[in-house]
């Protein structure tokens, strides 16, 4: 009988045993967190109505908040680029001090990049990482340029009064950049040192105004423009020919940000039906694609989006 109580106790303490080592081991609150990284395609927002930067995948999926300011302090986030050196993001403020900051892609660390309280004070608009390794930022009515670590270049002639209500600015693939108004409502390239090199305006009836610009992967030019008859256009490198143009009302009533994909999709912003709408790289199959559905926050979560960038 003895036997059989001890070989019964055995017998528990086994089952007891496998028991306990199936059970799910604990996971520390380290192990269960998984670091935001800003991956390339990932789509990048600012988000003036609630002051924020979002991050968002390439379906429109949301990541994380990018960037924060004060929604008290009369602060914007406005244009947005990219270091492709250094592995951040440039977020331009237009606030006090007017700066443009560095978010670190694979931790989402920040700096301040740009920083100068006696010069940098104007309207803050776009910004954009040239090819040199210097950044260009839009200032007012001036095109104001920092050297690879931040500092103001004054040499030939910078900052220059290139466009009256600077707003959109963008890098070249063959050097030198593209820029667009909201005052000389126009958009034109510009080489390395600043020398306009082509323009443009919409020809559209009581439609000037150019929220932004972009280049494309193919060398081409991409602009909205905002007015009567709302309208994005595509225009070959010397913008003497459109090569297409997609205006739908209903879609789009109030475009300003634009963005390009690497398939040279585009993307563009809707600052009051608080949308992305995505035309096809060629425009003669664009449908006006709004991003957005049950899978996708991003159409949920703007509020007075006004610059758009994809990551590289």
């Amino acid at each position: 009988m003895k036997q059989y109580v001890i070989g019964f106790k055995i017998f528990v303490l086994f089952v007891l045993a496998i028991a306990i080592g199936c059970q799910p081991k604990a996971v520390s609150e380290e192990s269960e967190s998984t670091s935001v990284v800003v991956s390339s395609g990932d789509i990048i927002i600012s988000n003036q109505g609630a002051d924020t930067v979002l991050l968002f995948d390439s379906t429109g999926v949301f990541k994380s908040v990018l960037y924060e300011i004060s929604t008290v302090n009369g602060e914007a986030l406005t244009g947005i680029s990219e270091n492709t050196v250094t592995g951040e993001i440039l977020i331009a403020v237009d606030g006090s001090p007017d700066r443009v900051m560095a978010i670190k892609k694979s931790d989402l660390s920040s700096r301040q990049f740009i920083k100068d309280a006696t010069n940098f004070t104007g309207t803050i608009r776009g910004v954009a990482y040239l090819t040199s390794g210097e950044t260009v930022v839009v200032e007012t009515n001036n095109v104001e340029k920092f050297d690879s670590v931040g500092y103001r270049t004054t040499a030939g002639s910078w900052p220059k009064a290139l466009q009256t209500t600077g707003s959109g600015i963008d890098a070249m693939t063959g050097g030198g950049f593209v820029h667009c108004s909201t005052g000389s409502d126009v958009v034109r390239t510009y080489d390395a040192s600043g020398t306009q090199v082509a323009t443009v305006s919409s020809g559209i009836a009581s439609t000037t105004d150019a929220p932004d610009c972009r280049s494309t992967p193919d060398g081409g030019i991409v602009a909205s423009w905002s007015g009567t008859t709302d309208t994005i256009r595509k225009y070959s490198a010397n913008l003497s020919t459109v090569e297409w143009s997609y205006s739908s009302p209903s879609v789009l009533s109030s475009p300003t940000g634009l963005a390009v994909r690497a398939n040279g999709n585009v993307l563009a912003l809707d600052s009051v039906l608080n949308h992305v709408v995505e035309i096809s790289f060629n425009g003669t199959t664009a449908s006006g694609t709004i991003l957005g559905g049950a899978a996708v926050d991003i159409d949920n979560m703007l509020s007075a989006p006004q610059f758009i960038y994809v990551a590289k």
